[in-house]
């Protein structure tokens, strides 16, 4: 039986088909490469102090789905450079989140909260002298889940430890003890910042100025109860609408603010 040769139309197709595959196939290398060639160039612009477009490529690597230290970072220095004061700080404690650990991150964290407008106690204050709060504030939530689960396989070890051999059973039962401490205070601060972010997530005011109200409205039906600027940290107590209830640090202070005017600390 004679086959048919291959129709004009057919071959007008598979060689579209083919240069749709070859296109895709170039489009994802280039996505794969173009976060560092534009957070180079977003650099280059900083360095050249044209602080408003390194801003918009630190933004547009943000909203690609990378997530580093090292560009909140970056882009907190551009929103401080640009005096936006409170994006600065916003983006210091989003780069905070992920290395919690960088000294320069924490010092120029530190500089922008000591230009803010509302001088407001640091909730952190408290971690020199509560173990739980020194975890939360050396280790990411990923790493200390990791160390979590290392306590977990030691504490397993030293339990079949003590079961099957008698002259190490009393070291053992003694090593469970100090690993099941460490192991707790583990937990709790895991479970501890997995409710705060989720039932009360951190934020920062970036609007330059805003009244707190006394209910989910504007001066027309509730009363000004104080004001907040760029840069405040608050946290998120309650949402309606176009509105958020939140608290100074302490709860001191609480009341109703635009959503417009915040933005929460963990990005959506």
């Amino acid at each position: 039986m004679l086959q048919k040769p291959i129709s004009p139309r057919l071959w007008f197709v598979t060689l579209i088909v083919t240069l749709s595959l070859i296109l895709m196939v170039t489009t994802t290398l280039a996505q794969a490469v173009s976060p560092t060639e534009a957070m180079a160039a977003a650099n280059q612009n900083y360095e050249a102090g044209n602080y408003i477009q390194a801003i918009e490529i630190y933004e547009r690597i943000i909203e690609a789905g990378v997530e580093d230290s090292a560009l909140y970072y970056n882009l907190g220095n551009a929103y401080f450079k640009e005096g936006d004061l409170g994006r600065a700080i916003l983006n210091y404690r989003r780069a905070d989140q992920l290395d919690p650990r960088d000294i320069d991150i924490s010092a120029n964290l530190r500089l922008a909260r000591s230009q803010s407008l509302d001088k407001l106690d640091s909730t952190n204050d408290e971690g020199s002298i509560n173990f739980v709060r020194v975890v939360e504030n050396w280790l990411t939530i990923g790493e200390a889940s990791v160390l979590a689960l290392l306590l977990w396989l030691l504490l397993c070890a030293l339990a079949i430890i003590a079961i099957v051999s008698r002259k190490f059973r009393q070291t053992s039962l003694w090593g469970m003890a100090i690993v099941g401490v460490f192991l707790l205070a583990g937990l709790i601060s895991i479970g501890n910042r997995l409710y705060n972010a989720h039932y009360y997530p951190p934020a920062v005011i970036v609007a330059e100025k805003v009244d707190v109200m006394s209910g989910p409205g504007g001066a027309d039906n509730y009363v000004v109860e104080f004001e907040l600027h760029s840069g405040a940290e608050v946290t998120q107590l309650e949402s309606r609408d176009n509105w958020r209830r939140v608290s100074l640090p302490g709860n001191d202070f609480q009341g109703w603010i635009s959503a417009s005017s915040i933005e929460p600390v963990t990005p959506n």
